[in-house]
């Protein structure tokens, strides 16, 4: 006798031996048998549960795979959101109304704005700044969290001064006087964001909390938290012990803070249903959208290449403790010379002793023979197709023609033979939508309906397999999630229409009716 049975539904299952069925047996979290309703209907009892799902398509719960959890909560919860800004006027505003209300020398806290977006082109300085709010620092984080800008008031705060040096792969902008602007890249910005107060232990409680109440909304049952620290990394296991996490996480614990030479001690492993912890995370470059990631040419119109955080000796130096422990190693690589670096790592740790599948976090513009290098270690890409979407028309203000031609490689990814998982790094992109991610994939349009290396895109089918199965295989922990596989959690997103059914322009339309975590229903529509 089982629990529940799901019926009058199209499970499309991510299972090879059996893709579609027609009914699900759940006993207690865990799916018992798949297949049709006749055979289903067999192991019913006196006290089972049937779920009529009125016929909607049903997928295993999605894997974000990549994605900051808090950070989308404490957008949720009290930061600024300025990724619907379309002007400097519109940032001011919201600083204006913000400062109004906070007692003086609070700091005001903002994420999100993008240039490409803007009506002046450019992101804010501190010159834009100041007059709004000149009695509270001010630290504005830009949509791709690898530049920041600071008032002069933060500036004071942090001490940097015109003889201050940026750290070693960071970046402090000044103008033609050598006056900084308060534009801060990469490492650089942890010269003003070490002076930022940490969130407490239940203002980071609920931006977790928050961040993930709005992902099951989203059919997303399962995600991996991208770079936490040891004092965050304490909350998410005090969180799991007291069953208080609202879905299933994969946390990546920090190797390096931002803006500090400092080594992190590697994390204590744990596995649990709602909380792993067995994988680092390392950056090794910037983001493409702001032109920071480390490229082997210069940008669009520029002499910059990006910046290498860390080179391939150093990124040894980091990751190889890790390895021989056992713990899988992710590693933010974007540009070509990143993943150059990242590479030459992974290969001499494949050298040192067998270990983990590690992964590669984005992989945006992976040459031909690098996608094979990777594939030959066993490694996994964890790329943003919604970029395309999203970050498109940045990626063709700043790219050159033949590098724009193979951004997030997608479907030479898959071929060369890589596991791929698909995510949404939000709060990155505003809309974290599986579906819309999926949609980006297919379509390779940018918001402007722009192609982007049309020659990329995937299929439906395999969209599908990297928004679940791959995630799962990525947080290695493929026998517990990503298919509605017997002895898997019971992990469903249940859809307003079947994404295969529809035309692709469609599939960011498709509403999530319920999201089922262990057989229990913890969202609806």
């Amino acid at each position: 006798m089982v629990d529940k049975i799901f019926w009058n539904g199209v499970f499309i299952t991510q299972d090879p031996r059996l893709p579609i069925a027609e009914a699900v047996a759940v006993r207690g979290e865990r799916i018992v048998a798949a297949g049709s309703l006749d055979e289903i209907q067999k192991m019913s009892g006196a006290s089972t549960e049937h779920i009529d799902l009125g016929g909607r398509a049903v997928v295993p719960g999605f894997n974000d795979a990549h994605v900051h959890v808090w950070k989308v909560g404490h957008l949720l919860t009290g930061m600024l959101d300025l990724r619907g800004a379309k002007s400097l006027a519109d940032i001011e505003s919201k600083i204006r109304e913000r400062a109004s209300k906070a007692p003086p020398n609070t700091w005001i806290l903002g994420r999100g704005y993008n240039e490409a977006w803007m009506a002046e082109g450019r992101g804010p300085t501190r010159l834009d700044l100041d007059p709004v709010s000149p009695n509270h620092p001010v630290y504005l984080t830009r949509t791709c969290g690898h530049i920041a800008v600071a008032n002069t008031k933060a500036l004071e705060i942090a001490g940097l001064s015109a003889n201050t040096s940026a750290p070693p792969g960071g970046v402090i902008v000044r103008n033609e006087s050598g006056e900084a602007t308060g534009e801060l890249h990469e490492t650089a910005m942890g010269i003003v964001g070490s002076k930022v107060p940490d969130l407490s232990g239940a203002e980071f409680e609920a931006a977790v909390i928050a961040g993930a109440r709005h992902q099951l909304s989203l059919g997303i049952t399962s995600a991996t938290e991208a770079g936490v620290t040891p004092a965050q990394l304490a909350v998410y296991r005090d969180m799991d012990a007291r069953g208080a996490l609202p879905y299933r996480v994969n946390a990546m614990a920090l190797r390096r803070p931002l803006g500090s030479p400092e080594t992190l001690p590697l994390p204590v492993p744990l596995h649990s249903d709602f909380l792993r912890i067995d994988t680092i995370k390392i950056l090794a470059d910037g983001g493409l959208s702001g032109a920071t990631a480390a490229l082997r040419e210069p940008y669009r119109g520029s002499c910059s290449c990006g910046v290498l955080r860390a080179g391939g000796d150093e990124l040894i130096e980091l990751t190889k403790d890790a390895h021989m422990a056992g713990l899988r190693v992710g590693v933010h690589a974007i540009g070509d010379a990143a993943i150059d670096a990242v590479l030459y790592a992974f290969e001499a740790l494949a050298r040192m002793a067998p270990g983990p599948r590690h992964r590669l976090e984005h992989f945006g513009l992976p040459h031909e023979a690098q996608i094979a290098r990777a594939a030959a270690l066993g490694a996994i890409a964890v790329p943003q197709a919604i970029f395309i979407h999203t970050l498109g028309r940045n990626f063709r203000r700043y790219l050159p023609d033949n590098l724009l031609a193979r951004a997030y490689p997608i479907r030479d990814m898959i071929a060369g033979g890589l596991i791929t998982a698909l995510s949404s790094d939000a709060p990155v992109v505003a809309d974290d939508n599986p579906l819309l991610g999926i949609q980006a994939a297919i379509l390779r349009t940018d918001d402007e309906g722009v192609v982007i290396a049309g020659d990329q895109a995937i299929s439906i089918d395999e969209a599908l397999f990297a928004y679940t199965m791959g995630g799962a295989l990525a947080s290695g922990d493929e026998a517990n999630r990503g298919s509605l596989s017997p002895g898997k959690w019971a992990d469903m997103a249940v859809l307003s229409a079947d994404p295969r059914a529809v035309p692709p322009e469609a599939l960011s339309g498709i509403r999530v009716d319920r999201t089922i975590l262990g057989g229990q229903t913890v969202f609806e529509r």
